[in-house]
């Protein structure tokens, strides 16, 4: 059963004056309790003696705010008892939960799912600033394996917080380990102040005095004056861009409504340019996919290439004849320059990404035909990833899908073309991370989450996708569905392909889970 022992903690002993009552709350409702008071010495010393092999993840967390979620977790499973935000206020005895066997958790109010569940495509939020749990509950080992991956990811709330349990919860094997309620339980007012509609006992009120769902002020006069001449300076200087409404227009209404393919033929589309290298290792590679080889077509294009990549590829395909439904070299020579040690610099996207968007449509301008039901590009220096990564993607039953790209297993998102947005206000913020016409923010941007910053979800929907493995259902790029040459809402090549997708309808999905590896460098 669910032990008497309040856990709580601060970052020292000195609580602060306006939590002072919350805390007294809880002793004077259950004054035969056990009540544990953590601060992060104790916190440290006690991951330490009793959990040191989680002990570098959680020194390695960059807040208190994620050391306190994951603490709490640790603490539930050795102990068991009630685990409550210092900003919690007990309102009621806990007797009529403390008899339970299972978790006890409630659920958070429907204004916050509605901002941070929807679109991580979970249906409900639960709350954890109050939980109650038996000692040694297997579910908490389960959060714990699933921390370490997620050490690094953006948002607290994917990191360690509610999102993380949330998908922990509904991905656990048994089901009736919990007792969930809804939020009047725990947490009857959101952090705007409103009250959930009356849906049973209220034991706590949490008063959200940390919350990160507090709104952003409304701009002063600073603000404003900045936002105008940030936007100014972007319509004089973002040059060429593709017209939404005219690229929207080029795509088929037809292919646009057809539903997912049924057949099964594949044309795996390579672009590559100076791979010499990758070739042979690639090939071999694509012979463990598990999947039919007389239902592949390969199809490479080459161009502009100084390593004899050309030769190198034709010598390599050569030896395949037979193996595959059938084989087809391409080259586009673009005429681009480009050097390679300052690809990355954000004044070469556009001319970079540009020229990659003009070889991936020559791919579907003279590789796709239609006896293909589904384009899967994939790059040349891709150099690892699972048997069944193709099946796992056509499963989803989206119609353009990608894996999470990554250099080392379980790692940071190395294709960070695929990604979400969580803050989309085009103020000056936006427009001082325009490069080139290009919406280039930096990698630790707040406004995205990448893969693997939600790596506890199974599936989520995205705004833009990247092309290091990409599936796209082939009636859609025969239907027009291309990859912008110039930028379309400030986006280029696969990242613009993804906003165009969404805007016509079609929304990408990323599996967090299913890893592909890219060469480390």
């Amino acid at each position: 059963m669910i032990p008497p022992i309040l856990h709580q903690m601060w970052k020292n002993d000195v609580v602060p004056a306006r939590f002072q009552a919350y805390v007294e709350s809880w002793k004077r409702h259950n004054p035969d309790w056990t009540f544990l008071f953590w601060n992060d010495r104790k916190l440290l010393e006690f991951i330490a003696e009793h959990y040191p092999d989680f002990l570098p993840t959680f020194c390695g967390y960059p807040s208190g705010v994620l050391r306190a979620d994951a603490a709490r977790y640790l603490l539930l499973y050795h102990f068991g008892g009630v685990y409550a935000d210092i900003d919690c206020e007990c309102v009621a005895p806990f007797d009529p939960i403390m008899g339970q066997d299972r978790i006890v958790l409630c659920k958070e109010p429907a204004s916050h799912t509605s901002v941070q569940a929807e679109f991580r495509g979970l249906p409900y939020l639960l709350f954890n600033g109050t939980i109650a749990s038996p000692p040694r509950h297997p579910f908490w080992l389960h959060v714990l394996s699933l921390l370490p991956g997620l050490a690094q990811a953006k948002d607290v709330l994917d990191a360690t917080g509610p999102c993380l349990l949330t998908s922990a919860q509904r991905g656990y094997g048994d089901q009736k380990a919990f007792v969930i309620h809804p939020p009047t339980l725990f947490s009857p007012v959101d952090s705007a102040g409103s009250r959930e509609p009356d849906t049973g006992t209220t034991l706590s009120i949490h008063h959200w005095a940390g919350t990160w769902w507090t709104p952003e002020p409304a701009p002063g006069w600073g603000t404003r004056l900045r936002n105008h001449l940030y936007r100014g300076w972007y319509h004089v200087t973002r040059g060429a861009h593709l017209d939404e409404a005219t690229a929207r227009a080029s795509v088929s209404q037809s292919a646009l409504l057809a539903s997912s393919p049924s057949g099964q033929n594949i044309a795996v589309l390579v672009p590559l340019r100076d791979a010499a290298e990758h070739i042979q290792p690639f090939l071999d590679l694509l012979q463990t996919l598990d999947y039919p080889k007389d239902r592949i077509k390969l199809v490479f294009c080459e161009g502009d290439s100084v390593d004899g990549s050309w030769d190198r590829l034709q010598e390599a395909t050569a030896r395949l004849s037979g193996q595959y439904r059938s084989i087809v070299l391409l080259q586009k020579h673009v005429g681009t320059s480009l050097d390679r040690t300052k690809r990355a610099k954000p004044r070469m996207q556009r001319v970079r990404r540009g020229t990659i968007a003009k070889v991936r449509n020559h791919l579907i301008d003279h590789g796709l035909d239609a006896d293909d039901d589904w384009a899967l590009w994939i790059d040349a220096d891709v150099w690892r990833f699972p048997g069944d990564a193709l099946n796992r993607l056509i499963a989803t039953g989206h119609r353009i899908a990608v894996p999470n790209c990554v250099k080392i297993a379980g790692g940071a998102s190395f294709d960070h073309n695929s990604f979400i947005t969580t803050r989309s206000t085009r103020d000056y913020r936006y427009y001082r991370h325009m490069r080139g016409g290009l919406y280039q923010p930096p990698l630790q941007s707040q406004g995205r989450l990448h893969l693997s910053d939600v790596r506890h979800l199974d599936i989520i929907g995205l705004d833009a996708v990247g092309g290091t493995m990409l599936l796209v259902d082939a009636a859609l790029h025969r239907g027009g569905l291309r990859f912008p040459e110039l930028p379309y809402r400030d986006l280029i090549e696969t990242e613009g392909f993804g906003a165009l997708a969404n805007d016509l309808g079609i929304r990408p999905v990323g599996l967090p889970k299913l890893e592909i590896l890219h060469v480390p460098w």
